[in-house]
């Protein structure tokens, strides 16, 4: 049996509506979860209470908490589902179990990899870029999520006030 067979009977569907919280930030997060259709996003809630976009996931795309402390501490951000979602999910320490410690340690230094070349391009883009570049560097990058993710939510992932993404978006 190989490592899907083994752990896809551990999987179950979940369906969330739009706007409805997935994880709270504060929360447990402790799931692998796969989106099998709809689009949510990660993000985190200042100080002065307002929302900043950290990312967003959508069709075929997976999560999880890569590390211990980040599955069994309170979560620093809250998933939130921006369309109706259906997920797939399952407990992470039953996705390890499932696995071999090889095949985890695969997967985790993966998406780590991942996680780290995407921050450091973001934090890039944020310091090195205007506006208007890094509005058409997503477009590019995501044409489907650039007119699928709501202005405010694009706006504060982009580091914009939602009037500086409507005119921008207006001269494209």
């Amino acid at each position: 049996m190989d490592s899907i067979d083994r752990v896809m009977h551990s999987f179950s569907v979940h369906e969330y509506k739009r706007n409805q919280p997935i994880v709270r930030q504060g929360e447990i997060w402790p799931e692998f979860m796969v989106i099998e259709s709809g689009l949510i996003r990660m993000h985190f809630l200042r100080q002065d209470g307002r929302e900043f976009n950290k990312n967003f996931f959508t069709e075929k795309q997976l999560l999880c908490p890569l590390t211990p402390a980040m599955w069994s501490a309170p979560s620093l951000f809250g998933i939130t589902a921006i369309e109706s979602t259906s997920m797939w999910s399952c407990s992470i320490d039953v996705f390890i179990d499932q696995l071999s410690g090889m095949e985890w340690s695969a997967i985790q230094r993966e998406l780590l990899s991942r996680l780290l070349d995407g921050k450091l391009q973001r934090e890039h883009d944020l310091l090195a870029l205007n506006a208007g570049q890094r509005y058409e560097k997503f477009c590019c990058s995501q044409p489907a999520l650039a007119d699928r993710v709501p202005l405010l939510h694009l706006a504060t992932y982009l580091g914009m006030t939602d009037v500086t993404l409507s005119r921008l978006r207006s001269k494209a």
